[in-house]
């Protein structure tokens, strides 16, 4: 894997919308998040993800760069492990009613959100709010010390990345993702199950409020910033050309955003790629590790998965949690189509 060195300089990337193992019955999960501190001399140095990060400017302070153990666990991994962890199956329901993960307890994006008014409407399709987000969490039996692990499939829309994304932008940390999906557990001999679960509650989470400046920004946040960052959208090509496949008020993109499809992080086989790979990716959009990244899709969903690969590739990458559907409803910003 090729090294590069982040300078941490002042410019932002937006982007639109492994395996552990207990040391011991009782023995936890956990990630190591490497955090990028400002108050470091500059020539200091972290390793995450394979990336070499330098310290040295404010705008990287107490930014999470994760590993890929940090995120995944194998179909092997949750085997030996059940009944230690809370399994979550953010697929929709009907997907869920047709065969999930013994346990698994049903909770897709939508579960998340408000969805008051309707698309583009102010606030619809953002994370909802603490308490309301400890309240859902805790319903689900998610109090912050047992490991959850999320899984979608291969193919979907990566509700999984974002589950995760919506979890540790809240502060809570020992969340993993099933690496292939609910695919990848039949085929290594996973059990499937027919009979619906419910969360157990098992206390509230504590939830952090801090989150707005590592995580996520929003409309205001991006129309007062957009000269400061790199703005990516990770829709499809019809999508960022102007086709309406979902409700959008105004079929675009945001102006000067970038285009990195979301299939494009996976590989054939559905797997997330390298860090090497994503960061050639990134290289061809002409977007440095010491740039600020905001990535956007239509409402968050796949933005926030593709916002968590870029953290593990050692970029400072930011969801834009309301999505190009907030952006689409406010007639006084301007969007582009056709290809650029």
């Amino acid at each position: 894997m090729r090294s590069r060195v982040v300078s941490c300089l002042s410019a932002l990337v937006i982007v639109f919308s492994g395996s552990a193992a207990f040391a011991g019955p009782s023995a936890p999960v956990s990630g190591e998040v490497v955090s990028v501190s400002r108050d470091v001399v500059s020539s200091d140095v972290v390793s995450a993800a394979g990336v070499e990060v330098s310290h040295g400017s404010e705008v990287f302070k107490g930014v999470e760069f994760l590993r890929r153990e940090d995120v995944y666990v194998t179909p092997s991994w949750l085997m030996a492990n059940m009944g230690r962890v809370l399994v979550l199956d953010t697929r929709a329901q009907s997907l869920y009613l047709k065969g999930h993960i013994p346990g698994a307890v049903n909770a897709d994006w939508t579960y998340f959100v408000s969805l008051r008014g309707r698309p583009g409407d102010k606030g619809w399709g953002v994370r909802l709010p603490m308490p309301q987000m400890s309240q859902r969490l805790g319903a689900l039996g998610v109090d912050g010390k047992r490991t959850v692990v999320v899984y979608g499939d291969l193919g979907g829309w990566g509700q999984e990345g974002w589950a995760f994304w919506v979890m540790r932008s809240y502060g809570v940390k020992n969340v993993k993702i099933l690496e292939g999906g609910y695919t990848g557990w039949l085929k290594a001999g996973g059990r499937r199950d027919m009979v619906p679960h419910r969360g157990v509650n098992r206390g509230l989470p504590q939830l952090s409020g801090k989150d707005e400046s590592q995580w996520n920004v929003d409309i205001d946040w991006l129309v007062k910033h957009r000269s400061e960052v790199k703005v990516i959208d990770v829709r499809t090509q019809p999508e960022y050309e102007g086709a309406k496949f979902f409700q959008e008020r105004r079929g675009g993109r945001i102006p000067g955003a970038l285009h990195l499809p979301f299939d494009s992080l996976f590989d054939a086989s559905g797997a997330l790629k390298g860090a090497e790979e994503i960061g050639a990716l990134m290289e061809s959009l002409g977007v440095a590790p010491s740039d600020q990244v905001v990535v956007y899709d239509t409402a968050g969903v796949r933005g926030g998965y593709a916002c968590v690969a870029l953290r593990m590739a050692g970029y400072y990458a930011r969801n834009l949690d309301e999505g190009f559907h907030r952006w689409a409803g406010i007639q006084e910003l301007e969007v582009s189509s056709g290809r650029p």
